[in-house]
């Protein structure tokens, strides 16, 4: 079964398995770029890692490595049997009431009744799609302490809408009646800033805008004041924006007495942050005594790709770049390879496998996505679908590649086949 937007199915299943939606306290993010690092930012700074009866879960999607990676405690995965355990018990009521629901709202069922059977102090929740029809949408907005909004862009058109104005208007439905806080990162267009404050307005909902300028890691805070952060754990000019959205729903919850942490817990917890695959330099050991360095990106939209160049530009200077892409299948390739590729940039184009649980998602065929790329970017470009034979080339001395940073992105399926590679390849 395909994506299907709504609500209806997976309330009735989760009043079959005992709502327990109902009895979580929840942080609910939403946004086209930025997601999983503020829901990583929240979940390592809520985590008190001296105390383990205090559990924090988090909800991302999609994995990378293994379907458990979308549901964590404390930052780490749901056992496989404990996942195997709930997900026959919500499939069996899915079947039982012929409820017909998709793989992504089962999902979502099991991350909801695993952070309930565990007395999960707060629940990190990342929006799948959109957000007002989306699965994660079905927690009531009583639950909801606060929420987040991530920055906006174009992307997932054919569901949301073709314009920034119809994807913000979905992408803020989070904030349901009921939720009393939110965030949005203040570089957002106007158009959707005036979004987000219309629903607010109507929600009767406080709106916190955050700082939309780079100037430097200095946020000011009501809870504890000034606070100057030097480094951030993850790469990329723009994570300070996604930081600040992080750093405010804290400061809500400290006001509210519903934390009580201090700069120091801040400082401390925040080196602990990580969120894969996303600007992450990493050694790929692909085969015994093996290795290639490449930066891993999920980039695969205008905005993520925009930002990528900024990082690689910074990083690598104007040399060429081999870069390594899959995209799935309907994605607008414009925005993607406008601002990435250069004449002078090589381009291995490739495949990811069938996603688990999301049989749907498919990899466009490298010789096509070749044939494009060699048309309107580059000559520079061939096809191999093996990624072994990938990372081969890419190693071997007398590739084109030879000496030349490598550069993975168009898809987040394609970051985590690597990733399954290197884990497969050193354990």
């Amino acid at each position: 079964m395909g994506i299907q937007l709504g609500l209806s199915r997976i309330t009735k299943l989760l009043s079959y398995a005992g709502s327990p939606h109902e009895k979580l306290k929840v942080l609910h993010v939403a946004g086209t770029n930025g997601k999983g690092s503020v829901c990583s930012y929240l979940a390592t700074l809520l985590q008190n890692t001296t105390d383990p009866k205090i559990r924090i879960g988090k909800f991302t999607s999609p994995h990378l490595v293994d379907v458990t990676d979308s549901i964590m405690i404390n930052n780490r995965p749901i056992p496989m049997p404990e996942y195997n355990n709930i997900k026959a018990q919500i499939t069996a009521l899915n079947e039982k009431y012929l409820l017909n629901c998709s793989e992504f709202e089962l999902l979502t069922c099991v991350a909801f009744s695993y952070f309930h059977k565990l007395n999960c102090n707060w629940c990190v929740l990342e929006v799948g799609l959109g957000g007002r029809m989306d699965a994660t949408n079905v927690v009531p907005g009583l639950r909801k302490f606060a929420c987040g909004i991530t920055k906006i862009g174009l992307d997932h058109q054919g569901f949301l809408g073709n314009t920034l104005t119809e994807i913000a208007a979905e992408k803020v439905g989070v904030i349901t009646k009921g939720v009393q806080y939110a965030v949005i990162d203040g570089s957002n267009d106007k158009t959707v800033l005036d979004v987000a404050k219309k629903k607010c307005e109507e929600e009767k909902c406080t709106l916190k805008i955050t700082d939309s300028a780079v100037h430097d890691n200095m946020i000011e805070t009501d809870s504890w004041g000034k606070m100057k952060f030097d480094h951030l754990p993850l790469n990329g000019d723009y994570q300070i924006f996604n930081f600040r959205v992080a750093l405010a729903i804290l400061d809500h919850l400290q006001q509210i007495n519903e934390l009580s942490l201090t700069a120091d817990d801040i400082f401390e917890r925040l080196k602990n942050t990580v969120w894969p695959g996303r600007l992450q330099n990493i050694d790929i050991q692909y085969a015994k005594d093996k290795k290639v360095n490449v930066l891993l990106d999920g980039a695969h939209n205008g905005c993520a790709s925009i930002e990528l160049v900024k990082y690689i530009r910074r990083i690598y200077g104007e040399q060429p770049i081999t870069f390594v892409i899959a995209v799935t299948s309907g994605k607008d390739l414009e925005p993607l390879f406008s601002p990435l590729l250069r004449p002078i940039d090589n381009v291995i184009t490739t495949k990811f496998s069938s996603v688990d649980g999301m049989p749907w998602i498919k990899a466009n065929d490298p010789n096509e996505l070749a044939n494009i790329i060699r048309e309107k970017y580059t000559t520079n470009v061939r096809a191999e679908s093996d990624l072994l034979n990938v990372c081969a080339e890419i190693q071997s001395n007398s590739g084109l590649e030879n000496k030349r940073p490598v550069v993975v992105c168009g898809s987040l399926y394609l970051c985590g086949e690597l990733l399954r590679l290197n884990d497969t390849t050193t354990s």
